[in-house]
């Protein structure tokens, strides 16, 4: 199964490094207020020593809300995740900060690298995107929006374009669409087809004009192209449905329901919350959001957002595939509402079926339903090919076959 499940994805992960590439350094004119915690970033230091807890003992227990276990308690063999340590210590794997592994509701693992702590923030990158897509379904759980066809233009209506050639396009674009991102928008950011929307839309003053202004490819609801400015409408739509800015709309309603309070979040140059990344939070917060959808929406007994919308947003439902290579069969690559789906060939083990959110730099939270199991890394291999390809090698080389 290693080299198989391995084939099937270089290929792909290759491809999503792109999403999230590094804009900080092409800003120019008024610049978001961006955040940059200390310790995250070029600040940290490079001699603290690698910090693992015994491999037969559980992670350290935290008034966090997560349960620990040992990984032999939950059915991981030892041998296989002993190797995973070494080669992330020998250089095998580079740039992985941190990996955190959950079986049955608890931690088994938890190892930082180059640095990192637990108590260090880290930047999530397009990984936040699958967070935003949750605010949505929280705020369409509360009724605050009618349903993900509502036309986006609803929430946009003082800034909505004026008549130009692809105006009826536009008004045709509903909420599911750009949850899909399938709006049409003329902007490709994963697969390098371009054009590329983000690094200009940093350097924009009005983010929303930017966004709203991109000239349109296709029909609404056609094609798959990856957009972060698709999702920093998104999280601008929601926080106009929600009244309260989206910061104060996530805190009452996800973070401190799941226990989430030391986090740092970039607004736009008007002092819109980003909604597509540039969202720094800590790894084992991470992973209750893994835990959340794992748990059909569920955090300790209270439903924080609806099973429904938990099913809809880890479906499948359209092909990440680039333009133009849309094939009658249906792609093992998927995406769902903002998070990414990967379904088995049929020469694979159907258990490693899974859902994840995805960052540039190897920020990753993966679901795999049928093992009850998730899976986070963070990692600095920001606009590198290894990103996304070294914490499947991981999993394959690794984790799978521990758990297998």
């Amino acid at each position: 199964m290693r080299s198989a499940f391995f084939r099937v994805w270089t290929t792909f992960l290759s491809a999503i490094v792109l999403a999230g590439v590094t804009w900080h350094a092409a800003i120019a004119g008024p610049a978001p207020r961006l955040c940059e915690p200390q310790g995250t970033t070029q600040d940290r230091p490079d001699d603290v020593p690698i910090r693992i807890h015994a491999l037969d003992e559980p992670p350290d227990q935290l008034d966090d809300g997560l349960p620990v276990s040992t990984l032999a308690a939950e059915g991981f063999s030892i041998a296989p995740i002993k190797e995973m340590v070494a080669d992330l210590q020998n250089g095998t794997y580079r740039n992985v900060d941190g990996v955190l592994i959950a079986r049955h509701e608890k931690l088994v693992f938890e190892g930082y690298f180059n640095g990192f702590d637990r108590s260090t923030k880290h930047e999530t990158r397009s990984a936040f995107k699958s967070i935003t897509s949750t605010l949505t379904g929280i705020a369409l759980d509360q009724e605050l929006i009618s349903g993900v066809d509502v036309p986006i233009s609803r929430f946009f209506q003082k800034n909505w374009p004026a008549a130009s050639g692809d105006r009826e396009l536009k008004d045709a674009i509903t909420l599911a669409d750009m949850l899909t991102m399938t709006p049409g928008f003329d902007a490709e950011e994963a697969f390098g087809a371009g054009p590329w929307r983000e690094t200009a839309m940093w350097a924009a003053e009005d983010w929303i004009r930017f966004s709203l202004d991109i000239p349109m490819a296709d029909q609404p609801g056609r094609q798959f192209r990856y957009s972060s400015a698709t999702t920093f409408l998104i999280g601008v739509a929601v926080a106009r449905a929600a009244s309260p800015p989206l910061p104060e709309f996530a805190k009452a309603n996800l973070f401190e329901p799941l226990g989430i309070s030391n986090y740092c979040w970039t607004l736009s140059p008007k002092g819109h919350a980003i909604g597509m990344g540039s969202f720094y939070m800590l790894p084992r917060d991470m992973l209750k959001i893994g835990q959340l959808f794992l748990d059909g929406g569920s955090w300790n007994g209270r439903q924080i957002v609806s099973k429904e919308w938990v099913r809809q947003a880890t479906q499948h439902l359209v092909d990440a595939v680039p333009p133009g290579t849309q094939s009658e069969k249906p792609a093992t690559s998927g995406y769902g509402y903002q998070w990414w789906t990967y379904t088995p060939r049929s020469f694979e083990d159907p258990r490693v079926a899974y859902f994840f959110a995805s960052g540039n730099g190897g920020q990753e939270i993966f679901v795999f339903p049928k093992l009850d199991m998730v899976v986070v890394f963070t990692g600095s291999n920001y606009d590198s090919p290894i990103a996304h390809r070294q914490p499947i090698q991981i999993l394959n080389r690794s984790i799978f076959y521990s758990v297998l």
